[in-house]
């Protein structure tokens, strides 16, 4: 027989990554996929992939008796099928980060041996870590970042008072108006009580009254 010249990974590698297939509950051990992968596998490893065909697995890694016969029994083909769709399934979900992956491709019993490079983990960053900000650095960071809030909080404190301040001032000249014609007004009708009839005065404190009440005073 002639030794496979395909060059193989690492014997090794190739085995553990079977036993991690037959330790999932896709393809687990004892059952018929799992018997046919490994005995593909070692067959393989072995150097005698070339002689891998329906008949030696039923066989020879099945334990079926000589007279069996491929073209009237399709245990074979059948748990063939059934092995690589449990293959994609497995590299699709447990087996995704698997460093090595055996396949099957279809219309073939044998095994292939594909290495994968494994990626990162997520939120692991692969570029080098940043040096740790000293202490000093991170207090005069703080301090200058509260600085900041102490000479802001003040200026809007300014603004507040000056804002407060100009209301009062625009309040109390709205008023001067009113206060400076009541006033005298009010002034004006005591003193007209002791004025005599058809003094011109008493004339002008009716004219002011009207003007500041908006109505006529008898």
């Amino acid at each position: 027989m002639k030794p496979s010249s395909t060059p193989q990974p690492d014997p090794a590698i190739i085995r553990d990554a079977l036993r991690r297939i037959t330790a999932s509950t896709l393809v687990p051990t004892g059952s018929v996929p799992a018997t046919i992968l490994t005995h593909v596998v070692e067959r393989t490893l072995a150097g005698d992939d070339r002689t891998i065909k329906a008949y030696t697995i039923a066989v020879e890694g099945l334990g079926r008796s000589p007279d069996f016969n491929p073209d009237r029994d399709s245990t074979v083909r059948v748990a063939a099928m059934r092995l690589r769709n449990a293959l994609d399934l497995y590299y699709a979900g447990p087996g995704a980060r698997d460093p090595l992956r055996i396949r099957m491709a279809p219309g073939s019993y044998r095994p292939t041996f594909e290495p994968v490079a494994v990626e990162a983990e997520p939120g692991i960053s692969a570029e080098p870590a940043l040096p740790a900000v000293a202490p000093r650095s991170r207090r005069v960071a703080f301090s200058t970042s509260a600085n900041w809030l102490i000479a802001i909080s003040a200026i809007l404190a300014m603004d507040l008072a000056m804002t407060v301040s100009l209301m009062a001032v625009q309040m109390r000249s709205d008023m001067a108006p009113y206060a400076a014609e009541v006033k005298p007004a009010y002034k004006r009708v005591r003193a007209a009580a002791k004025a005599p009839a058809g003094d011109p005065m008493l004339d002008q404190i009716h004219y002011q009254v009207q003007r500041s009440y908006r109505q006529v005073v008898d």
